[in-house]
């Protein structure tokens, strides 16, 4: 075989290569911006805001009740994995962790705070 004909199975190799290791589905969610949430807590709703941010060392924010008295929780860390957030806050009865998947409409989960838990939607405004 001459290096003439060599050049089409390495291209061919080299097309199929580049198309397998390209990125299969969407970018991992950019989470920086405002929500409106809802959450649940032992059969009451509780609504609010949420603001993420970015920094040099990733994201920050706060929550912020606004149907219960209870003061804004500072968010220490988040973590993105593809269409899925986790949410670590210092919550008013220790660590909150809110667990979060990517949805048409905004961000559908959980939370868990010590003993308790229960369902979490966020919706970004515009």
């Amino acid at each position: 075989m001459t290096i003439r004909h060599m050049t089409v199975p390495l291209t061919a190799t080299a097309l199929l290569a580049a198309c397998a290791s390209g990125p299969s589905g969407p970018p991992p969610y950019d989470p920086v911006g405002t929500y409106e949430f809802t959450a649940m807590a032992e059969g009451q709703t509780i609504t609010g805001t949420m603001t993420i941010e970015a920094d040099e060392d990733g994201y920050t924010g706060i929550l912020r009740a606004e149907t219960v008295p209870m003061p804004p929780a500072p968010i220490a860390a988040v973590e993105v994995v593809d269409q899925t957030v986790t949410i670590l806050a210092d919550g008013p009865e220790g660590p909150l962790t809110i667990a979060l998947t990517v949805t048409e409409t905004g961000l559908e989960g959980t939370w868990a705070m010590g003993d308790g838990t229960g369902s979490f939607t966020a919706v970004r405004g515009n």
